[in-house]
């Protein structure tokens, strides 16, 4: 099968069907709680955010950045929604109303599942760099027996049968995050995996 028509193939694959909607679930929430200073609209960009303009707010989305994609944790945006109230860094400020922990859990979870802006899809997981393309990565048809290949590769197969070369990065709660060769990440949820490739991601890839 056509390279680049499997690489589509899986990419829909991966986007997680209970991906957070960006625009009607996390924007929703920015506005409630964000806006009053860091809006276009309000003409308050504290810090440089104006959380209502996508081309802006997008330059904060990446790695080393305000937001990194799949890294809830490690993303201050986040961090300072869980930090105490009385911490400097805490957003909301302490005196404006505050998120709950069921909001809260929309913003870890868009997060988690890639930071996207499109409608309903989960973002791939980022790369530092992206490495040259391995000759051997190539996707093909089939399981090819789930042996690893050069270089830490192992095939991973979805429920249709196609198959992708890449490295195991970590298990996401239900989601297992992939690594092909030349850096390019997806998140790939369990359920949409053969079983063969749900045991590879169960244990760590090995």
């Amino acid at each position: 099968m056509n390279r680049i028509l499997v690489i589509a193939l899986l990419s829909a694959q991966a986007s997680i069907v209970s991906a957070v909607d960006f625009k009607t679930q996390v924007a929703p929430l920015l506005k409630q709680y964000c806006y009053k200073c860091h809006s276009e609209a309000e003409k308050k960009e504290k810090g440089k955010l104006a959380l209502d303009n996508l081309t802006k707010f997008a330059t904060k989305v990446g790695v080393g950045k305000m937001i990194i994609p799949t890294d809830a944790a490690g993303s201050s945006f986040y961090k300072s929604l869980e930090l105490p109230k009385d911490d400097d860094d805490h957003m909301p400020p302490a005196k404006e109303t505050q998120m709950t922990e069921a909001q809260i859990a929309i913003i870890k979870a868009w997060i988690t599942e890639g930071a996207s802006f499109e409608a309903g899809k989960a973002g791939p997981a980022p790369v530092a760099a992206a490495p040259a393309m391995a000759d051997d990565a190539a996707m093909s048809g089939g399981m090819a027996g789930g042996a690893p290949a050069a270089g830490g590769l192992q095939a991973w197969t979805n429920t249709a049968g196609q198959s992708i070369q890449a490295s195991f990065v970590r298990m996401e709660g239900e989601n297992v995050v992939i690594q092909r060769a030349d850096g390019v990440a997806f998140i790939l949820p369990l359920s949409k995996l053969s079983p063969e490739s749900q045991a590879l991601a169960k244990n760590g890839g090995k």
